[in-house]
């Protein structure tokens, strides 16, 4: 494809049986190309050679004496659902595993009260109410807050219902920032002709970032005033951002939707000089939208590392497990100074194969990604556990996360955390 990045010698690499690893070194190979970015090819082999072929090792882990499940204090919420505004865009559709260090505390959520969303209610900001005040988050503040809303069966089937995307990211947007109007929230965020890039997660043609909660988030955008062409759903390639389900559109009206064009502003990390694609040059701000899953080497890919698809050579990136590289990246302009929210498409997770997402029903919103990837490694963790797998790999190779808080680009310590979980009725 002539827009692909330069490094890339394809797009989809050739498929590889099992009888094809001969040895260690040749399955190390494998799973290095599998984590530097590149598309995997469709599976050749029946589902259960493809799973017992990519999945990370099952070694049993016992059970941690304390665990986000044990510790987690929700609050349920009555549904409210209402007729929502117009629609102006349609929504459619490892490393061995060893046992969790002793030390390791899964985040406690905290309990909560959050104001119902009112987010079709004519907006009444307060005179307070500033876009400094709603993003600061540690370490300007004394903790970082992420928000985990439910709503049961939202991640069943192909397509999740539009209204309970939009609902649950409007209960989200209000708990994070305890407005209960929620486009008061959007339109203090991001000004109309403000352009803004929605980060998505492509690589994996069987778990990309949700459809329906990209669409969601260019839908509230729009309707807190912001023009659908001023929009831009953005990975790397046309390929990828079409096979995980997304409507191609460059130029035409709507909500705007391609690869990358180019490479513009250079970035000097340890490991490698890398280049970003020029849309982030030109956009003025950035919505990350990641998948929670498991990654071979990093131990986890979220919200951090879901800037490896923003960048011309991310397989040069991947030395130490990934450290410093994820943390630098993340500290360069064009990423730390353009994001105004995260949005953790979690309907579905990835906490072994990527091409068998879980349900997990859930939205993650902060303002922090360094908070808002611990709280999904968690996430991970207890899939892992409950399909009897260890998950002590996902803590001892993300330690990006304590690189990325010696940054200030967040808070990856427990005690840092406000973690606050809802659950729609």
């Amino acid at each position: 494809m002539d827009d692909q990045p330069t490094d890339k010698t394809s797009d989809v690499m050739p498929p590889v049986s099992r009888r094809a690893f001969v040895g260690l070194a040749l399955g190390t190979v494998g799973t290095l190309l599998a984590a530097c970015g590149r598309e995997p090819p469709a599976p050749t082999e029946s589902p259960a050679a493809t799973e017992a072929a990519t999945a990370p090792p099952t070694e049993p882990l016992p059970p941690p004496t304390n665990t986000l499940a044990a510790t987690a204090t929700e609050t349920r919420l009555p549904s409210t659902a209402t007729s929502l505004p117009p629609a102006q865009t349609s929504l459619t559709a490892a490393p061995t595993a060893s046992p969790l260090p002793p030390t390791y505390t899964p985040v406690p959520a905290t309990p909560t009260n959050p104001p119902s969303p009112t987010a079709t209610s004519k907006p009444t900001d307060p005179p307070a109410l500033s876009r400094a005040s709603l993003m600061a988050h540690w370490p300007a503040t004394g903790t970082s807050r992420v928000v985990v809303v439910r709503r049961d069966g939202a991640g069943a089937g192909d397509v999740p219902d539009p209204g309970t995307v939009l609902e649950m990211l409007d209960a989200g947007l209000s708990t994070l920032t305890d407005v209960p109007d929620a486009l008061s929230v959007w339109r203090t965020l991001f000004d109309a002709d403000e352009r803004v890039l929605l980060k998505v997660n492509c690589i994996s043609y069987g778990g990309p970032t949700q459809p329906a909660v990209t669409y969601a988030v260019a839908q509230r955008l729009q309707d807190s005033g912001l023009a659908a062409e001023n929009i831009l759903i953005f990975d790397r390639t046309d390929n990828e951002l079409s096979s995980a389900g997304y409507t191609l559109n460059e130029n035409g009206p709507g909500v705007r939707c391609h690869g990358s064009r180019g490479e513009a502003t250079e970035a000097v990390l340890s490991q490698s000089t890398v280049r970003f694609f020029q849309e982030f040059d030109a956009c003025d701000a950035v919505i990350n939208i990641p998948i929670p899953k498991q990654h071979g080497m990093a131990g986890i890919s979220v919200a951090l590392k879901n800037h490896y698809g923003s960048v011309n050579r991310p397989g040069s990136l991947h030395g130490n497990s990934c450290d410093p590289a994820i943390a630098e990246l993340n500290a360069q302009p064009n990423v730390r100074d353009k994001t105004r929210l995260v949005v953790g498409a979690a309907l579905k997770v990835s906490p072994g194969d990527w091409n068998r997402p879980q349900r997990e029903d859930a939205l993650l919103l902060s303002f922090d990604p360094v908070a808002l990837d611990t709280v999904a490694r968690d996430i991970l963790v207890r899939q892992r556990e409950a399909q009897g797998q260890g998950a002590g790999s996902l803590i001892q190779g993300s330690r990006h996360l304590l690189t990325a808080q010696s940054l200030n680009l967040g808070a990856t310590d427990v005690a840092l955390i406000d973690l606050r979980e809802v659950t729609l009725g």
